[in-house]
């Protein structure tokens, strides 16, 4: 008898094998990484959000920045208030972040520079000086003074002996 003539049909193999359902390891390992993600997000919003401690070369870059503003600008009181201002706000962004620092304006900008501070010299003596003056084309106000509270007020923020994030 010839091989060729028997009555022989092709394998047929059975049909390949789904990705779903997951198999009980995969549905393990899912639970285990949701859990751990959860875990994640619960411990970054519990966490205290501290400030960052400003170390002596972001001080003296800050007083660096004050003398160069300070001496740019002593014939454009101005100026020189509104320049004040901005380093003000880039260093209590630096230090506090920019989520607690960057909304705040006007009398509540103030109280934080006074809470932060080692008195409440900004909200008392200058509070028109920081709030209104840096957008007016007129108006004065004792610039030396402020510089000089200003100074005190980055040094402040060295010793007040704050933890990095």
């Amino acid at each position: 008898m010839n091989p060729n003539d028997l009555p022989l049909r092709d394998i047929h193999l059975p049909p390949e094998i789904g990705w779903w359902p997951l198999a009980w390891g995969w549905w393990v390992l899912i639970g285990l990484a949701l859990l751990g993600l959860a875990a994640l997000v619960w411990w970054l919003l519990k966490r205290p959000i501290r400030p960052k401690q400003i170390n002596f070369s972001a001080q003296s870059s800050a007083l660096q920045e004050l003398a160069r503003i300070e001496q740019q600008y002593k014939n454009d009181p101005l100026g020189l208030v509104r320049e004040l201002s901005v380093l003000l706000r880039r260093i209590a962004i630096s230090l506090y972040g920019r989520r607690s620092v960057a909304g705040l304006t006007g009398a509540s900008w103030l109280q934080f520079l006074d809470q932060q501070g080692s008195s409440p010299v900004f909200s008392q003596r200058f509070q028109q000086a920081l709030t209104e003056l840096p957008y007016r084309a007129q108006g004065s106000t004792d610039v030396s003074t402020l510089v000089k509270e200003v100074r005190q007020w980055l040094g402040s923020q060295a010793s007040a002996g704050k933890q990095d994030v």
